[in-house]
């Protein structure tokens, strides 16, 4: 009977990991258009898009970059990996259904700082080295207008609320970005440890 019951979650585990698969190529086609209205674009949107579209109403897009499908992704993975547990231990293990989402969730948000941190560096690089001044028709024009928002926010708390240029602000928020992704990562590393000692 116990291995029945095993059986059934390592089935249930290779059933999720191989849909989490199927979601990622349908994420992947979705940047073809071509193959977008392929067969096996039409035929993974029907099994996929059901399940990706509950993530894409959530506010994870940052300009014209949207996270949610490192969400839905995340959250197929910690669900193949838990059922994997189950099917290996035989028990539910509470502390480490927890840990992996906390892993998962903190995983969703270096994504979303890394690319922040990227795009504000390589704007504040640009800042300092053009000599031309930001007008309407520059291409960064689009960047500045999804970032200025964050830039300014972080740049107000580290000047007091005092008014700064955007090249301070864009240094002001790299130097944020990079020591929440620095101290974000040793402290869910940490707590993520301490968890995994909870016998439960």
């Amino acid at each position: 009977m116990q291995n029945t019951i095993q059986m059934v979650f390592q089935l249930a585990s290779a059933v999720i990991s191989i849909y989490a698969m199927l979601c990622f190529v349908r994420i992947i086609i979705t940047w073809f258009p071509g193959l977008n209205y392929s067969m096996i674009g039409q035929t993974l949107s029907q099994l996929c898009d059901p399940y990706l579209t509950l993530f894409s109403r959530l506010p994870l897009r940052l300009g014209m970059i949207d996270f949610s499908p490192v969400i839905s992704l995340g959250l197929l993975t910690v669900a193949s990996s838990i059922l994997g547990g189950i099917a290996q231990t035989g028990r539910l293990y509470i502390a480490g259904i927890i840990a992996q989402l906390i892993t998962m969730l903190w995983s969703a948000a270096t994504s979303l700082i890394g690319v922040l941190l990227l795009v504000c560096f390589v704007r504040y690089c640009f800042a300092i080295f053009s000599k031309k001044s930001n007008d309407y028709n520059s291409p960064w024009q689009i960047i500045d207008n999804s970032i200025s928002n964050i830039v300014f926010s972080i740049g107000k708390i580290l000047s007091g609320g005092r008014p700064l240029d955007y090249k301070k602000a864009l240094l002001f928020t790299c130097v944020v970005l990079l020591f929440l992704l620095i101290s974000g990562n040793i402290l869910i590393h940490i707590l993520t440890k301490a968890i995994m000692m909870i016998p439960v």
